[in-house]
C-alpha cells in the first residue's frame, strides 16, 4: 500500500509528535508492504531528500524555521501551503491509497484539500493544541480555525488521540468521529536505569522546553519554599526556551541560585544520563499529551511527581509510582514534593514501579497499533471501491 504521510516537524527540529513520526518510520522501513513518502519541513529555505529505505522516502520542505523547538502561525501556513502543492504533484504520479497527517492543523489541512480534490480517504493523529480550546493563549485563533478543524474531523476515516482525556475532549465537539487511542512509546533498552553515584542532596529534573506552558517557575518557588524549611534541593532545567532570562531572575530573587541548574538542550540519546542523574522527575506542565519526557524518565526508574493534564491518569498511580497535582496548586506541589523528600527510602521503590508501568509501551507494541489501522484502512478503501 501507498501512504502519504504528513508532519511539518521531524527531528532534529519540532516536539514530541516529531518523535513518534520517526520512531514508528524507523521500524516501517523494514516493511516493505508499506511504501510511504513523508512531507515534512527543512529548517532553511532549501528543499531537500533522503531514500531512507527502498520503501520510505523522506521529503524536507524549505521552511526556513526561526526556532528549532516550535513553528510560528506563519511557518504553519508556509508549510501547508508548499505541502499541498508538492503532495498535489505526489499523488498524480504515486497514486497514494490514503494519507495520513500527524496533526490537524497543518498537515490535516493538506489530507482534507486532497480528499476534495482527488477523494483521497485520509486518518488523523490528533495534537493537542489541535484541539479547540486546548491551551487558553490560543483562544482568539480557536475561533477563527474550529470550523476548520471540525470538517477536517469529520472526513477522516479515522482519529488517533494519545490518551483517554484527549479521545473525550474530541469526543465532546462531535460524539460521532471514530476515534482510536494509540499512547507513544518508548525503547526500553534505550531508556533504563544504569548505576550512579547516589546525590548528597536529591535532585529534581524537568526536562520541558523552558516556556510559560510548562510552568517551571512553581519548581522554582517550590525549591526555594523547602528551603525555607531546612530542606535543599537540586532542580536540573532540562531544555531551553524564551523564559530562561525570567526563571534564571526568579532564582536569584528567591535565593536559589546554587540550587537551579539550566542544562540547555540536550539530544536525546544523550537523555538517558539527565535521567540517571536525578532522584525524582517533576512536570508542572499546564498542558501536555502523553509526554515523551515523562515515559522515558519513567524507563529510567524515575518516580514522578505531576500535574493533572494528558495522559498522566494512564501513567501515574498516586502512591504508585508517583503523585499528581491539580495544575497550578502549588501548594499540593509543595506538600507532595515534602513527602516524597522525607521518604527518600521509598522512592527506589516508585521508580521500579513506573519502569514496570511503561516497559508496555514499546515501540513494537505501538508499531503494531499503527501497521493494524492502516492494514484496515487500506482494506476498507479496496472494499468500497469494489461495490
Amino acid at each position: 500500500m501507498k501512504i502519504l504521510m504528513l508532519n511539518n516537524e521531524y527531528p532534529p527540529f519540532g516536539g514530541g509528535t516529531g518523535i513518534v513520526n520517526q520512531e514508528i518510520i524507523e521500524r516501517l522501513k523494514n516493511h516493505s508492504e508499506f511504501q510511504i513518502d513523508l512531507l515534512t519541513g527543512n529548517l532553511d529555505k532549501h528543499d531537500s531528500f533522503l531514500q531512507l529505505s527502498p520503501n520510505v522516502r523522506i521529503i524536507r520542505l524549505g521552511l526556513n524555521r526561526k526556532n528549532i523547538h516550535h513553528a510560528s502561525h506563519f511557518e504553519l501556513i508556509r508549510y501547508a501551503l508548499k505541502a499541498f502543492i508538492k503532495a498535489n504533484k505526489l499523488h498524480r504520479t504515486e497514486n497514494y491509497d490514503f494519507s495520513f497527517g500527524w496533526s490537524t492543523i497543518p498537515a490535516g489541512v493538506v489530507s482534507y484539500l486532497l480528499f476534495k480534490l482527488y477523494k483521497l480517504p485520509y486518518l488523523i493523529r490528533i495534537g493537542g493544541t489541535d484541539i479547540p480550546g486546548y491551551e487558553a493563549r490560543y483562544k482568539t485563533i480557536y475561533k477563527i480555525i474550529t470550523p476548520l478543524i471540525k470538517r477536517i474531523w469529520k472526513r477522516a476515516d479515522l482519529l488517533i488521540s494519545k490518551c483517554i482525556r484527549e479521545k473525550g475532549m474530541v469526543a465532546a465537539i462531535n460524539p460521532y468521529l471514530k476515534i482510536k487511542i494509540i499512547g507513544n512509546g518508548i525503547d526500553p533498552e534505550q531508556f533504563k536505569p544504569i548505576s550512579k553515584v547516589k546525590n548528597k542532596q536529591l535532585t529534581l529534573i524537568c526536562p520541558a522546553r523552558l516556556i510559560k506552558l510548562k510552568s517551571q517557575d512553581l519548581l522554582i518557588k517550590a525549591v526555594a519554599r523547602l528551603k525555607e524549611k531546612g530542606i535543599f534541593l537540586n532542580l536540573n532545567l532540562v531544555g531551553y526556551g524564551d523564559e530562561m532570562e525570567n526563571y534564571t531572575r526568579l532564582a536569584q530573587q528567591l535565593g536559589v541560585t546554587k540550587q537551579v541548574n539550566y542544562t540547555g538542550y540536550v539530544k536525546r540519546d544523550q537523555m538517558i544520563t539527565e535521567y540517571n542523574r536525578a532522584d525524582i522527575l517533576v512536570m508542572p506542565s499546564q498542558n501536555e499529551g502523553m509526554s515523551n519526557a515523562l515515559i522515558e524518565g519513567m524507563a529510567c526508574g524515575l518516580p514522578v511527581l505531576v500535574s493533572d493534564v494528558g495522559g498522566t491518569e494512564e501513567l501515574v498511580t498516586n502512591g504508585e509510582n508517583g503523585y499528581i497535582f491539580p495544575v497550578g496548586d502549588f501548594e499540593k506541589l509543595c506538600n507532595l514534593l515534602l513527602e516524597m523528600v522525607k521518604s527518600p527510602e521509598r522512592l527506589k521503590e516508585m521508580g521500579e514501579k513506573s519502569r514496570e508501568i511503561v516497559i508496555k509501551l514499546n515501540w513494537d507494541n505501538i508499531l503494531y497499533e499503527y501497521k493494524t489501522i492502516f492494514h484496515n484502512s487500506f482494506n476498507n478503501i479496496k472494499k468500497q471501491a469494489n461495490l
